[in-house]
This record gives structure tokens, sequence and C-alpha cells, in this order.
């Protein structure tokens, strides 16, 4: 894995508030509207997992690369999961912590390695990560520790953003105009540059059963925006994708064009 530094000094930055690098928190409570990019996103995502999971009888999950925690946050206050939330970063870890005192949350919380996991084999139902893998140059043992501490007739699910040409290009192109301005931006991270195929591959080689890949998110983030420009785009967006849902199941899926995300699912039999 490249160095952490950049991820530590992201999340480091939140914690202490020196900086506006990401909101501190982008759960949305039920009933609410997501008021950001990043909100709407998250909620979105979790959508989907939940269309999955709900009522399946699934109890205990596990988010790998927590950052602020969001997803396990949704899992435990929408789902009652049990849910259990890791790192490699302290500054994380303590940033999701916070997320799940403010919002009445209860978790478990833990320092870890994703490509080295302390937990006994079979340990949780679901096992959850968003935007974690692509930053691996050889993710292989992180999805083999996942199926190893997954449970038989679990399930994972993973959202992965690779470096791509895609819709984002927009923020790229909107970004070079804040650095015409000498606006201080920060450099994205490492990512890799594997396909969905790639990953599907890795997958069923790790040991995981009935994967599926499909490219969600047709939606730009632009980065860094004032908060009125959020919370005009965050209702853009819902106003668009109420649109979609009148003809789509799913009016978060993308396509390979214009979405530089992709969802995995998977199965441990």
């Amino acid at each position: 894995m490249p160095d952490n530094k950049a991820f530590e000094e992201k999340w480091a930055s939140v914690c202490g508030g020196t900086g506006k690098v990401e909101e501190k928190t982008v759960f949305v409570p039920r009933g609410a509207q997501p008021k950001t990019q990043r909100q709407f996103n998250l909620l979105h995502y979790f959508e989907f997992i939940a269309r999955r999971i709900e009522g399946k009888g699934y109890r205990t999950a596990l988010e790998v690369g927590c950052g602020r925690g969001t997803i396990g946050l949704y899992l435990n206050r929408y789902l009652g999961m049990n849910v259990t939330l890791l790192d490699s970063s302290q500054d994380a870890v303590e940033l999701a912590r916070w997320n799940f005192t403010h919002w009445g949350g209860k978790g478990v919380f833990r320092i870890e390695d994703a490509r080295a996991l302390s937990f006994p084999e079979s340990s949780f139902d679901v096992i959850a990560t968003i935007g974690l893998l692509e930053h691996f140059e050889d993710y292989r043992p992180v999805l083999r520790e996942m199926h190893r501490v997954l449970k038989p007739g679990g399930v994972l699910f993973s959202v992965n953003i690779p470096k791509k040409k895609s819709v984002q290009v927009l923020n790229s192109i909107f970004r070079s105009f804040l650095r015409f301005g000498k606006t201080g931006l920060h450099k994205d991270y490492f990512r890799n540059t594997d396909t969905p195929g790639d990953f599907k591959c890795h997958a069923e080689e790790a040991g995981f059963k009935d994967v599926k890949v499909f490219y969600v998110n047709p939606f730009p983030l632009f980065t860094p925006i004032p908060a009125w420009a959020e919370r005009a785009l965050a209702r853009l967006y819902r106003a668009i994708y109420a649109a979609r849902g009148l003809v789509m199941p799913y009016p978060f899926r993308g396509s390979r064009m214009f979405s530089q995300a992709h969802f995995l699912s998977a199965k441990k039999k």
C-alpha cells in the first residue's frame, strides 16, 4: 500500500477542525434530506446495501476502512445491526466514534490493518467498505481477509472508485480553474486503475461466490465549493434522482462512461 500520510493528514484535519477538507459528519437521520454531495452519495450507497440485507436475519456487520463510519452508522441506526468499525488511522477511528456518539449509535471501534484482521474466522454476517480497495496496488490480501472473517451465507459490499475517465472530469476542469486562481488544493490520493472485471476476478480468487459488479453514482462530486453551492447541488441531485426513480428500480445506477465508482457485491458459501 502507498504511504498513508495523506489520509492521516486528512482525518487529523477533520478531527481537529483546522481545515475544510471534508464535512465532519455525512450521516442523514431518518426523515431528513441530504444537504451535501457526500451526504447524498453515502445515503444512496447505503440504500443499495439495505435493499439486499433487510429482513434476512443478518445481525453483525463490519465496516473496513471506516473513515467517518457513515455506512456502519446507517447499519446500526437504520437496521439495528451490531457493528464493528476499523481503520488503520487512529484519527479516522476517533472521528467514527464521534459520529456514533453524536447520532446516538452503538459500535465497536478498532485500529487495524485491513490486510491482517484480528477477528476469528466467520465472525460477521455483513462486511461493507466504501472507497478502500482502490487505494491499494494489491488489494487481494484485503479480499482474502474479508472472506475469512465473513460467515458462510454472509455478504460483502464494496464501493470501489479507481482512477478512470468519467463524468468526474468535470471536477478536474473545475479544479484546474481554482489552481489558476492559486487556490490551495490537495492532490487526489493514490488510486489503482483496475476495472470492475479486475475487482470481480480477484474477489472470486479470494473465494467469494455470486460476485456481481455494476457502475453506480453518475453524479460528479465537486470540491472544494462553498456551502451555498453544496446545498444547491444537493437539491439538484435529489431532483434528478427522483426523476430517474420514476423509470429505474435503482436510480443511483450508472454507466461506464458517466460513473467513476462501481459496486461489488459477493457472498460466502
